[in-house]
């Protein structure tokens, strides 16, 4: 996990840097994401999480991108007393796909599922899709990115859909 925050931790810090210096326009998205595992395992909570998550990218060129995203889901469905939070950093490459009017793009990178409090958790792999709609001066997107979730002794699959807007 100290390897994934401090990757996390360098490619923001690039986009930073690079911003200041006008080199590249980096791209900012805020959105919202449902995600959900399967019942009965002991690496994430159980249920459906409803979350928010803000996303840095930096260009490569016009096809490929590479980004830094951080997540927080809240797991509602137990009620207030049983509602457990997990921290969902990414880093990320973007390939954008040849497409009409939006913009298509595959996402995949490694991650990592950190609940707040229960135990649990572990690095994860992820690859999605999603499709941007560009507006005038920001887009609206919305994407579908399985994980791979990889416990001390089960792998579990947790799917996560998201939409929101990109500056």
């Amino acid at each position: 996990m100290r390897f994934l925050i401090l990757a996390l931790s360098v490619v923001l810090s690039a986009a930073a840097a690079d911003a200041q210096r006008g080199s590249v326009a980096p791209r900012y998205g805020a959105g919202f994401d449902v995600a959900t595992a399967v019942l009965g395992q002991d690496v994430i909570p159980d249920g459906p999480s409803i979350g928010i998550r803000g996303r840095v990218a930096i260009p490569v060129n016009a096809d490929l991108s590479v980004a830094g995203s951080l997540g927080l889901g809240a797991h509602l469905f137990g009620g207030s007393d049983d509602t457990r939070y997990v921290l969902n950093p990414q880093v990320s490459v973007i390939v954008m796909l040849p497409s009409d009017g939006s913009a298509r793009y595959v996402l995949g990178g490694f991650g990592g599922f950190l609940p707040f409090s229960g135990g649990g958790g572990g690095p994860s792999l992820h690859l999605g899709y999603g499709i941007a709609i560009p507006l005038t001066d920001t887009s609206l997107y919305a994407e579908v990115d399985p994980s791979l979730v990889i416990g001390d002794t089960e792998v579990v699959p947790v799917l996560a859909v998201r939409t929101g807007v990109i500056f």
